[in-house]
This record gives structure tokens, C-alpha cells and sequence, in this order.
């Protein structure tokens, strides 16, 4: 094993075990190191003890950091779930020029407010793409992978060209926008989405529902009618409370099936953050003062390079984006149309 290798690998895991709590005492690969691991930790890498040596020999003792153990596969399972991180940035872009009132009054409405541009600016924002692999279990499943993209700014989601595809995109370095700051906007995005992504799945499903809640029905009925008719002409029909008995038994012998059956149809859906990528992107910023009665307030809206087009301000009652706005009395805060009409 080439010493690039053994180095690389000496610092993912050393980064491994202090992301995941541990500390580690471990100079070079060539010499002999020492981890103290949570418990957790120390399970999941096998380690029987929470004080090990580390060490880069095949066959030393301890956690052996080598290409001939097992050591890559053990962290792999240490990383499901766990966000895979690129920054990258778009080094030069087109911005529109010129006047910006008409294209702004062709992709807003204002609902309940005077809007005029105050100034304009070129900015760089830092794009966050969150792919999510997302399941849903029912009495079948279903897998998917939703990718949403948010403005780190505005905390709008936009669309975005998948960024791992772009040509002209390079290398970058993270702004540090902190991830969490998008990453709760991008979830609720991505679970919207997939009742879209997914419908052909809940329509599915709710078909197997629905044929097998007919089949119970027909076979509890045909019981019923069984249950009370007599068996030959010359039997006594069975007296009413009898009669009456059994239909209550039957009917709660099919209502128990059919909870059952909602219980197994029952939908359970998990997103699980797969990868994040942080894309530097040129964009246009607006400044718009907003005049809400006697409040007045500023706002700011981006142009964006890639799409050519303007960004949705974000609502600030449910998150989504809209371009159809109306804003709060005293605060000036946008809300969308759905959101406006309930307050």
C-alpha cells in the first residue's frame, strides 16, 4: 500500500472517529496510535474495549486502518446517514442589466401592497442541493432518491440544475452557511414533493385497499346470509334475537379485519439526508421597499443566473415559495395566497 493511501487513509479515519465523539491521540500512519471511543462507537467498530491502539499493519492490534482488513467496509456503515458534503462554484455568469420593473411585474403579484425596486446589486449565494433517499412502506414499498435546492440567503426552494452534472461548475469552498440553516426548508420541501413523486404508488396502494376491503365485505356478507337462513325448508326460521346476534358478531368480526387492513396498509415514509451540495452561484440581488399601509419594510428577491429568471420570496407561515404575495400588517413579513386567506 503506497504511502498517499496509507496517509489518506489515516486521516479519514481519525476524521471518522472524532466526528462520530471518540478522540484520537495518532501522529503519522507509520507509528502507533491510540482512540478513546464512546461506547456506541466502540460496538459498532467492534472494538470490544473503549481504549484501542490504532494502527495501519494488517495485523495489528487494535482498529487496523488498512486496505487488507475489514476497516472500509466497518465505516460504511458508519456513514449511512450520514450527509456527504461538496462545495463547488460557478466562476462567471451572465446578470440581466437594465431596467427590472416590468420583468418583476411579469413574475410577481402583489396582493396587498405598494412594491418598488430601491437598488440592485451582483452577489454571490451559496446554493445548498440536499438529496434525500426517501421510502415509503405500506403492504408494498417504495424507494426514491429527491434532490431540493434552497436559496441560503432567502431560504427559498428553487430550481436548480443538478450541480454534479454541470460542466462549467469548478471546485469551490463552503461559505459556511451552517447546514441546518437549510436543511429543515429542504426537508419539508422534499416531503411536498414526494406526495407528487409518489402518487402513482399511493394510488396503488389505496387500489389494494379499497379491492380488499370489497372482498372482505362480500365474504362477511355472504356469512351473514348463510349464517341466517335456514339451513333446509322444513327448519324453523331462526328466532330475531338470534338472528340479530349473529349479525352482530359477523359485523364485528369485519370491522376487526378491516382494521387489519388499514393497519397493514398503513403508510410509513422516512428521508434520509444522503449528500449535500454547497454551489457558490453570481446572482442578481434585488432590493424591494415594501409599503404595507403605514408600515414599511425591505425585502430582498434574487435574479437567478442560471435559470434566468426571478426566485420566489418564501412564506414565512408555511415555507413555500410563492410569486403570488401578500404581506402582514405590522411586520410586512410575505406570506403566500393560501396562507394570507386564513389569517
Amino acid at each position: 500500500m503506497s504511502r498517499g493511501i496509507q496517509h489518506d487513509l489515516h486521516t479519514f479515519a481519525t476524521g471518522l472517529i472524532r466526528r462520530r465523539g471518540g478522540l484520537v491521540d495518532w501522529p503519522s500512519p507509520g507509528e502507533a496510535g491510540t482512540a478513546v471511543l464512546t461506547p456506541e462507537l466502540a460496538a459498532e467498530l467492534h472494538a470490544g474495549e473503549e481504549l484501542v491502539p490504532l494502527t495501519g499493519e494488517a495485523n495489528g492490534e487494535g482498529i487496523c486502518v488498512n486496505l487488507a482488513t475489514s476497516f472500509l467496509e466497518t465505516a460504511g456503515h458508519l456513514l449511512e446517514g450520514v450527509p456527504r458534503v461538496a462545495a463547488l462554484r460557478l466562476p462567471d455568469a451572465y446578470l440581466k442589466r437594465g431596467p427590472l420593473d416590468d420583468a418583476l411585474g411579469r413574475a410577481f403579484s402583489w396582493l396587498n401592497a405598494k412594491v418598488v425596486i430601491r437598488e440592485t446589486r451582483a452577489v454571490e449565494i451559496e446554493y445548498h442541493t440536499w438529496s434525500f433517499h426517501a421510502t415509503l412502506r405500506s403492504e408494498d414499498r417504495w424507494e426514491s432518491t429527491v434532490a431540493v435546492t434552497v436559496n441560503s440567503q432567502s431560504g427559498a426552494a428553487v430550481s436548480f440544475p443538478d450541480p454534479l452534472r454541470r460542466w462549467d461548475f469548478e471546485p469551490g469552498v463552503s461559505g459556511g452557511i451552517p447546514a441546518q440553516d437549510t436543511y429543515r426548508q429542504a426537508a419539508a420541501e422534499a416531503r411536498r414533493n414526494l406526495l407528487s413523486t409518489a402518487s402513482g404508488f399511493f394510488a396503488r396502494m389505496d387500489s389494494r385497499l379499497e379491492r380488499d376491503c370489497q372482498r372482505l365485505r362480500a365474504y362477511y356478507g355472504a356469512l351473514l346470509r348463510q349464517a341466517v337462513a335456514p339451513k333446509s325448508r322444513r327448519q324453523k326460521p331462526a328466532a330475531p334475537e338470534e338472528i340479530e346476534s349473529k349479525k352482530r358478531a359477523v359485523s364485528l368480526e369485519l370491522q376487526r379485519k378491516l382494521k387489519e387492513l388499514e393497519s397493514r396498509y398503513a403508510m410509513q415514509g422516512t428521508l434520509q439526508p444522503i449528500v449535500l451540495v454547497r454551489t457558490a452561484v453570481p446572482v442578481l440581488a434585488v432590493i424591494l421597499r415594501v409599503h404595507r399601509k403605514s408600515a414599511r419594510r425591505l425585502h430582498t428577491i434574487y435574479w437567478n443566473s442560471l435559470s434566468k429568471t426571478f426566485e420566489p420570496l418564501s412564506c414565512t407561515a408555511c415555507g413555500r415559495g410563492s410569486f403570488a404575495v401578500a404581506f402582514t400588517n405590522d411586520d410586512v413579513d410575505p406570506r403566500c395566497r393560501a396562507c394570507a386567506g386564513r389569517t
